[in-house]
């Protein structure tokens, strides 16, 4: 198995940072992870926000094209949590239909389809905000006490959950012909029915995933999550005509 040098795209969550999956790696390096930064987040701040879901995927998909020849890259696979899953699910798709190129594996985390309307978080002021997001956890809590990160914050989850909110599965005629996997949080606030509803979207979905936690169930699940990702890439799993749940303890 050694040297087979598949790569990992990463994709955060509304509000979040490339430096969420800064701690992922594994076992001889098989598997590069290559978390993605949205242009107005983390080491981006400077770049201006992005207000559509097209816009930000082209740029990302540039990006990639332009660091690692995504339209030819082979062994590849995405990870996307929460809103990032929607931006991995729209690059696979532009991958495919603008130059043939499929990713080997999706892996979709706490996200509805698009089916789904995404809840809407109150974020017209930091006060609200910060309850909405104490709400749903993943934040540090201190942070969400000073006043200079919420002020920066504010303008940068306010523009993600726009992005979401005028989203509509960019108008897709037909099923992504690709292998997923999906992940849930035990207490997410995101449903069963409604992550399994990608079927509507995707092709061939192995299995849904539940594990122990909220929204934010990967922080205490890292090495579980990274086994079930290392576990596709690395053995060869059956396709199942049927969606099969595995919940873990």
């Amino acid at each position: 198995m050694k040297g087979l040098n598949k790569k990992l795209f990463c994709f955060p969550y509304a509000g979040g940072s490339a430096s969420f999956y800064r701690e992922w790696k594994f076992d001889n390096n098989e598997i590069e992870v290559i978390p993605l930064e949205y242009p107005g987040h983390g080491s981006k701040y400077c770049e201006p926000l992005c207000d559509r879901m097209s816009a930000l995927t082209d740029i990302l998909m540039e990006e990639m094209q332009t660091k690692y020849q995504i339209n030819s890259l082979k062994n590849i696979s995405f990870f996307g949590h929460s809103m990032g899953a929607i931006v991995a699910y729209e690059i696979a798709a532009k991958l495919e239909e603008r130059y043939g190129n499929k990713v080997e594996q999706l892996f979709i985390s706490s996200k509805s389809s698009p089916d789904y309307k995404v809840d809407q978080i109150d974020c017209s002021n930091s006060n609200n905000l910060k309850q909405s997001l104490k709400k749903i956890g993943g934040t540090n809590k201190e942070l969400l006490e000073t006043e200079d990160f919420m002020n920066i914050f504010l303008p940068i989850i306010q523009s993600d959950l726009n992005i979401l909110a005028n989203y509509h599965g960019e108008n897709r005629r037909q099923k992504l012909n690709n292998k997923a996997v999906l992940l849930l949080g035990s207490e997410d606030s995101v449903t069963k029915e409604s992550i399994e509803s990608w079927n509507q979207y995707i092709e061939h979905i192995n299995e849904l995933h539940i594990l122990k936690g909220d929204h934010f169930y990967l922080k205490q699940n890292q090495d579980i999550v990274l086994k079930i990702i290392q576990d596709y890439l690395l053995s060869s799993h059956c396709e199942n005509s049927d969606l099969s749940t595995v919940v873990s303890s």
